[in-house]
């Protein structure tokens, strides 16, 4: 109990209080702040609260300086969970989520690009354009109103609230949620057709599977499964190293390779990571929670396991294995809920370990692909290839229209 109230002292004097401080300070000065004009060429851009270059916003970003050399691009970071800012292109700045310069930025910005819920942000002004791009390609677990009874009550509020400021939501083509404006609080523009972290299944680049093997120091003739499990709300994630060593060997003996397992932690769960993974791991098992870019990461993976995760649609796209290895999913249904039922997934699924073991060896490549496909045609899930340029183009539209 003691350590309990220790945590809660020590969230308020790191967090809490510093935020409410600089907000604080951030509209005594409003008055002056006010006149500052907004920047034309000014986009400010989050990515999950503060992680590095990666998501939806990173894609959207890449198309923009390839077009437009003289945009403003400012990345709101926490630099704690930063760990490569050498990721970020050189023309991009860097500036501290939780400061009040992040205030600032926004305030005299053209256009904010956010993945999640913004945590800070000043009154948005009018003239000012906020697109929503969401981090999900394919949604498999309820999510905001479908479960807004299960949610923090700050975060409705929070969410409710972004929505209103949103001038447009990008959101996947699948259709498991019947209406999407509604879900979402939400009743301006959609853009519905591929996202842009997915354009990259489509147009496909060797060298990024290089980069991936490169920064991990993987041997070339070896193949990569990942272990992508999402994030539990009312309880903690499980990881049983010692079976995924087991499960590593499995792919080995099945499909006739030398493996290595990436395990890719939620972002949610990575200040936890000590706790959930312990300490050294395995050689044969690497920790690829703090890489940038998941999507890169899934270009070089021969095979994902997920659970709930919207991985599950980066494998519906590329045609990858994809196993469901859902070891609580009473518990989670209860928690959270699906909105696909997972045996009718087009995904072999498994409830505990040595279910998840018989379906690797029993893998069928040309039945998986014919489910896929069909699948895919029955939940609309599709990627163009062009998200990013369609998104981008609207943006720098916004930017050259005088208001």
């Amino acid at each position: 109990m003691k350590q309990k109230y220790k945590n809660e002292i020590n969230y308020w004097r790191k967090r809490v209080i510093p935020r409410i401080i600089r907000t604080t300070f951030f509209y005594i000065c409003y008055p002056v702040l006010f006149f500052v004009p907004i920047k034309r060429n000014k986009i400010v851009v989050s990515n999950f609260n503060g992680q590095g270059y990666g998501d939806n916003p990173k894609y959207i970003c890449e198309y923009l300086l390839s077009q437009n050399e003289a945009l403003d691009i400012v990345w709101l970071i926490d630099e704690k969970r930063v760990k490569n800012a050498q990721a970020f292109p050189s023309s991009i700045r860097l500036v501290s989520l939780t400061s009040f310069r992040a205030l600032y930025e926004l305030h005299t910005a053209k256009i904010w690009i956010d993945n999640c819920r913004k945590n800070i942000y000043p009154k948005k002004r009018k003239n000012q354009f906020y697109i929503q791009t969401w981090h999900a390609s394919f949604s498999l677990k309820m999510m905001e109103r479908l479960v807004e009874d299960k949610l923090p009550p700050k975060y409705v509020k929070r969410a409710k609230k972004d929505s209103k400021m949103c001038d447009l939501l990008i959101f996947e083509s699948a259709n498991t949620i019947s209406d999407v404006p509604y879900n979402f609080w939400y009743e301006g523009e959609m853009f519905r057709n591929g996202t842009p972290r997915g354009d990259i299944f489509i147009n496909y680049d060797e060298r990024l599977v290089r980069k991936v093997y490169d920064h991990y120091n993987i041997d070339y003739h070896k193949k990569i499964v990942m272990y992508a499990p999402t994030f539990r709300q009312g309880y903690d994630l499980e990881v049983d190293i010692t079976f995924l060593e087991r499960l590593t060997q499995t792919f080995e003996k099945r499909f006739k390779n030398s493996y290595v397992m990436l395990v890719r932690l939620h972002p949610n769960d990575t200040k936890n990571k000590e706790r959930i993974l312990g300490g050294s791991l395995p050689q044969n098992i690497i920790d690829a929670s703090d890489y940038e870019d998941m999507q890169e990461l899934l270009c070089a993976t021969d095979t994902l396991i997920t659970d709930y995760s919207s991985s599950s649609g980066e494998a519906l796209i590329s045609e990858k294995k994809c196993f469901i290895y859902a070891y609580d999913y009473k518990e989670y249904s209860k928690d959270r809920g699906l909105l696909i039922d997972l045996d009718n997934l087009p995904f072999p699924v498994s409830t505990n370990q040595e279910e998840l073991i018989n379906q690797v060896y029993k893998f069928s490549n040309s039945d998986y692909l014919e489910k896929v496909e069909r699948f895919k045609k029955i939940y609309n899930v599709f990627e163009t290839g062009h998200a990013s340029q369609d998104i981008g183009d609207r943006i720098l539209q916004e930017i050259d229209q005088v208001k």
